[in-house]
């Protein structure tokens, strides 16, 4: 009796990828969280007062709106952000 390959369906297969990037803010490190859908991306990063999110078919703006309750710009985000897996 010869193996057999079993692949998973497609509808199985996750649809989504996580990315994390690390920052510190005011002292305290923090992980910024990038999940890529189909549709575009999700940024989230907790805070004492729950966690902050931002969504854009862009992984620099999702991270942006996730990051300015924190007081970090634009520019800085990109630089955090860095290259990211299309």
């Amino acid at each position: 009796m010869s193996p057999t390959l079993e692949h998973d369906a497609p509808s199985a297969r996750p649809r989504f990828r996580v990315e994390r990037r690390f920052l510190e803010v005011h002292g305290v490190r923090r992980t910024l969280r990038l999940v890529r859908f189909d549709e575009g991306w999700l940024a989230s990063v907790d805070t004492p007062e729950g966690p902050t999110f931002g969504a854009d078919r862009s992984p620099y703006l999702a991270a942006s709106r996730a990051l300015e309750p924190l007081g970090i710009e634009l520019s800085g985000v990109i630089e955090l952000v860095g290259s990211v897996a299309g």
